[in-house]
């Protein structure tokens, strides 16, 4: 009764106080109604209101920076797997787009990757060496067996060619590994000079040359293949010279 008699009377005063400020939430929801209004609004429906004056510049400013803030965090989602996924305009689409998910299977070369490490010369022969010592002999073995089996010329052809190619793989890794120890040797020899008081020595090329051809001579005459090899640089070495060997002319009558 008492509002009804208030909202009756004529003074504005007296209504306002009975209402008990709820002209104050009416102005305040109608505020903030305006406010979601304008966040709605383009960047030139902003620019418009802004030179008529019913919006400043900083005013303007805080809308698109809250325009931004909500279009990031807009989560582009269907409401139906039947309908199409909405996409951002703010980023092109892509040339290529990926329809179905498939997993792709990475491979790893460690020839050429980095997180295989940069490559110890010594670790690698001493985890491969069982390629030299026991896969290469076994090959060997076989290869010849299968050779005395062989009636086919082709076929034997093909194999002594295997049988070759496996033994001198063989044989080099062997002359490899005599290399080594022989240079560490040296090495050995000359780091106890130095701490027996001999000077820091570096030897020459040529000197290492002549003792790596008198290591190569003495390996030789102890396995029993230096009248072979002498002979077969002689040979070599014969027709070389034979090239500058002037031609004899026919005598004529």
């Amino acid at each position: 009764m008492e509002k009804e008699a208030v909202r009756s009377g004529s003074d504005p005063e007296e209504f306002s106080l009975s209402e008990d400020g709820s002209d104050e939430e009416a102005s305040s929801s109608g505020s903030e109604s305006g406010e979601d209004d304008k966040e709605s609004l383009t960047f030139e429906q902003l620019e418009a209101l802004r030179r008529d004056g019913g919006l400043s510049h900083q005013a303007m400013k805080s809308l698109l920076r809250k325009q931004k803030e909500k279009e990031k965090n807009r989560s582009f989602k269907r409401e139906n797997k039947n309908r199409p996924m909405e996409m951002s305009s703010k980023r092109p689409v892509p040339r290529l787009r990926e329809v179905v998910q498939v997993t792709k299977k990475e491979t790893r070369d460690p020839r050429f990757d980095s997180l295989s490490g940069a490559l110890q010369p010594d670790r690698f022969r001493k985890q491969y060496a069982f390629l030299y010592d026991e896969q290469l002999p076994a090959e060997r073995e076989e290869l010849k067996a299968t050779l005395q089996k062989a009636k086919a010329v082709d076929k034997k052809k093909e194999l002594q060619a295997q049988l070759t190619r496996v033994q001198q793989q063989i044989q080099e890794e062997r002359s490899r590994r005599r290399k080594e120890a022989w240079e560490a040797e040296q090495k050995k020899n000359e780091r106890e000079a130095v701490k027996a008081g001999k000077g820091v020595f570096f030897q020459k090329r040529s000197e290492k040359k002549r003792q790596e051809l008198i290591r190569r001579y003495q390996e030789l005459k102890a396995t029993g293949h230096l009248a072979k090899v002498m002979a077969k640089r002689q040979k070599r070495n014969a027709a070389k010279d034979h090239r500058y060997v002037p031609s004899t002319r026919r005598q004529t009558d």
